[in-house]
């Protein structure tokens, strides 16, 4: 396959090719360049497709979702809670528990969040999803949409990591990475299992939504700070990720910018829950690598940065090229590479050897004009107004055309979102 005709974002900050085409060949990138050189370099290939002079770029990465509580809008329903920010995610956490047994809700579930990822441009997502026997369908279900799914198991561990899944967890090869609520409640038989999670290869990813509160559990729980406790375990390494929304303490902060921990933040969730900028130059400034999931609102990276960008501008902490560079290699440079060592692959670049994991965008307006070396966080303030998500190519194989999903019809969609609308309805949090 050839795609010409475009203008191609490489993935390598400021580097755009016009008058461009890609070959694809299986599921990699062979080459990249001019039109008229790959076309000719490669006329016997038998498909060449004319993209009228959209934009291509690497197919974006999502490395934090959560598809059981955006399709049931578990954080609208809670949004008027008084309870504290922690105990609103522990309830949520602990409500989907309850539903990841039900085969046929499993499916919907997925299917429905993968479509809506693709729609968005998502090639990509590492979505934290309770665990249940219908984790191993997710490789089956990806297949039949045309999309990457990586499940990250959530375990709310106010009481440990239970011994009945650690076995599995471990042996497991299509789990790279568990999702843990409610460290301070970590024992310590739980943190020799996670010396054998690390050993095997695999990640850790901590949630921190409230960073005040889990501290006050954790003085109450084991007489320390939470970092003391952590420390004390050896837990925080190059091997974990933090997820986290609102304010965290500043020492807590210098040691895992020391101890090369990975920063996600979900903006759009925070500002639903904390007050305050997302921090992402203070961050940046301590060395940290930082990436952008979509939380739990819904599947747009593009309006993640956006909401980003517009409020690291709003706290007037820098300048605007100075934000547009951090933004674009933080959500997503980061981003890529986050689901890349989670996938063990290479992705985030359009580039030979590649995965050919593709988003194609289209210009409501004529050719795109881009006035800065920061296009993709330049595309984020476009993005539903002079730009939209045309396609995406995913493995090599064509998932999403003209806005249209390929693997399924409309139709199915619909009675998916119906049906997951009418357990909405009766969900009581």
């Amino acid at each position: 396959m050839i795609l010409y005709n475009c203008t191609i974002l490489t993935g390598q900050i400021g580097e755009i090719i016009k008058n461009a085409a890609v070959c694809i060949k299986d599921d990699k990138i062979v080459d990249v360049g001019n039109e008229n050189e790959i076309l000719e370099k490669y006329m016997e290939d038998e498909e060449q497709i004319n993209l009228d002079g959209k934009i291509i770029m690497p197919g974006l990465s999502n490395p934090y979702t959560s598809f059981y509580i955006n399709e049931f809008g578990m954080i609208h329903k809670m949004a008027y809670s008084d309870l504290p920010t922690y105990e609103k995610f522990s309830k949520i956490v602990g409500y989907s528990e309850t539903m990841v047994e039900d085969e046929d809700l499993f499916e919907d579930i997925v299917r429905l969040g993968g479509y809506k990822s693709l729609i968005n441009g998502i090639t990509t997502s590492i979505v934290s999803i309770p665990y249940s026997k219908n984790i191993s369908r997710i490789d089956q279900i990806c297949e039949s949409i045309g999309v990457k799914i990586k499940p990250s198991p959530i375990f709310l561990t106010e009481n440990g990591i239970p011994r009945a899944y650690r076995r599995e967890l471990i042996n497991n090869k299509n789990i790279s990475s568990i999702t843990i609520l409610g460290v301070w409640g970590l024992e310590d038989e739980d943190y020799e299992f996670i010396q054998e999670f690390f050993d095997a290869g695999k990640r850790i990813r901590i949630v921190l939504v409230d960073y005040e509160q889990e501290e006050r559990y954790s003085q109450l729980k084991h007489g320390e700070k939470l970092l003391e406790v952590l420390k004390k375990h050896n837990v925080l390494s190059k091997k974990v990720d933090i997820i986290f929304a609102g304010k965290i303490d500043k020492d807590f902060l210098d040691y895992i910018s020391y101890k090369g921990v990975r920063i996600i933040k979900a903006v759009r969730t925070e500002q639903m829950e904390i007050e305050g900028s997302p921090e992402l130059l203070d961050l940046l400034g301590r060395g940290v690598k930082v990436a952008i999931g979509t939380g739990i609102i819904d599947y747009s990276l593009f309006n993640e940065a956006k909401t980003l960008l517009i409020s690291e501008k709003a706290h007037g902490k820098s300048n605007y090229n100075i934000l547009y560079n951090e933004v674009e290699r933080t959500i997503f440079m980061n981003n890529y590479q986050f689901a890349s060592d989670e996938l063990a692959t290479q992705m985030g670049k359009i580039a030979g050897g590649y995965d050919a994991d593709i988003t194609i965008l289209n210009s409501r307006t004529g050719d795109f004009i881009f006035n800065t070396e920061t296009p993709f966080t330049e595309i984020s303030f476009a993005i539903g107004s002079e730009v939209e998500v045309w396609g995406a190519i995913v493995s090599g194989k064509i998932s999403l055309w003209d806005r249209k999903l390929q693997s399924s019809d409309m139709s199915l969609i619909r009675r998916i979102q119906k049906d997951i609308n009418k357990r909405t309805q009766i969900i009581e949090l």
